[in-house]
């Protein structure tokens, strides 16, 4: 039995291999193509470009592995089925079960990898790459994170404070506004409890304007529900800065939603993207099980090449239940661990069904 299970294993994962490896060609291909003009514009050296598509290379692993587990255990035990090892495995006295828990075992543990690439190494390089690309483009504007609060510099003489930022829905919240003197001396700050943008005009809304004199004692408070403000920068130029949930860990991201959340500010995105971390990675184990009903079917379904563009399809059908799921998530229809996992629970079930059918052959 264990001398089966290496085999069955071994080849599985050669095939993984090169079908990750061309996948992976593929996809970095793209990911070229899309990032290049950039450089070109802005007279990058090839170094500079080689280490930012390196950088995104455990990016590229990660999309690419859900489809290459699915098309290898597909044509893993698809081969089996064409030349007739399947039938001799059989004859041996091994059941269906025994012949495929190597390549469900292979395939979940590659899943579990995955998560704690995505957890550990895809932060990192893709903080870096996003880095490269931020250092190639002209800024006029100092931009950073400190205690988990964004602080902006425009100009010389005036700071900006944000709490936190929803670029997509044009919110801020808790800002503070600092006008200083060319000596560096406050002479008037405005604290806000939230900026929103109507008719694309932005509104502080429930703060308190203060104005200082030269000592920076307070001489003047005005609160106010609502100011009118012309900010010196756009929400995209924040997307570079903000928490992204591509570019923090899992605990890390955890500990910022919980901080943000008892502040009062509206964390539902961020909750779908903190589960969407653990439900993606597991989308190759659930896949494989489609692969390898498949390749028992491989004659129903018009030999290798007919399987694979049912591979194919099941992917793209995959990843289109996971993208709407997600975004229904997004928009408060699906609770956020529901939205995240809904796709691989649905295609699970569906998938257990096709293997224990498949097991009664």
């Amino acid at each position: 039995m264990k001398i089966i299970s290496r085999y069955v294993s071994t080849e599985f994962i050669k095939i993984l291999l090169i079908i990750v490896a061309a996948f992976m060609v593929l996809y970095m291909l793209v990911d070229v193509f899309e990032n290049l003009g950039d450089f070109t514009k802005a007279h990058s050296d090839f170094f500079t470009a080689s280490t930012f598509f390196l950088y995104r290379l455990p990016q590229a692993i990660y999309y690419t592995v859900p489809l290459s587990l699915l098309v290898a255990s597909f044509l893993n035990l698809g081969l089996f089925t064409k030349y007739n090892e399947l039938i001799a495995l059989r004859s041996g006295g091994l059941s269906i079960h025994n012949i495929t828990l190597p390549v469900l075992t292979v395939s979940f543990l590659i899943s579990v990898g995955t998560f704690f690439l995505n957890d550990s190494i895809i932060p990192v390089t893709n903080k870096k790459a996003e880095d490269i690309m931020m250092s190639i483009e002209a800024k006029p504007r100092e931009m950073f994170f400190k205690e988990d609060s964004l602080w902006l510099k425009a100009g010389n003489y005036t700071i900006y404070n944000v709490r936190f930022i929803d670029p997509d829905k044009k919110i801020m919240g808790r800002i503070n506004i600092y006008y200083l003197t060319p000596d560096f001396k406050i002479r008037e700050s405005i604290s806000a409890e939230k900026a929103v943008s109507e008719h694309e005009q932005w509104f502080l809304k429930s703060g308190v304007k203060r104005i200082f004199n030269t000592d920076n004692t307070d001489i003047s408070l005005r609160q106010f529900d609502s100011l009118p403000i012309d900010f010196p920068f756009r929400l995209n130029d924040f997307r570079h800065v903000i928490v992204q949930a591509s570019e923090t860990r899992y605990s890390i991201l955890k500990n910022y939603i919980d901080t943000i959340k008892r502040e009062g500010y509206e964390v539902q995105r961020l909750t779908v993207d903190l589960y969407a971390k653990t439900s993606f990675p597991f989308s190759g184990f659930i896949l494989s099980i489609f692969g390898i009903a498949f390749g028992f079917s491989i004659k129903r379904y018009g030999g290798l090449a007919g399987g694979i563009g049912l591979c194919i399809l099941t992917s793209v059908l995959y990843w289109t239940v996971y993208s709407l799921s997600i975004h229904m998530g997004y928009s408060g229809y699906f609770n956020p661990l529901l939205s995240a996992w809904l796709t691989n629970l649905s295609f699970g079930a569906v998938g257990g069904i096709m293997y224990f059918r498949a097991m009664r052959l």
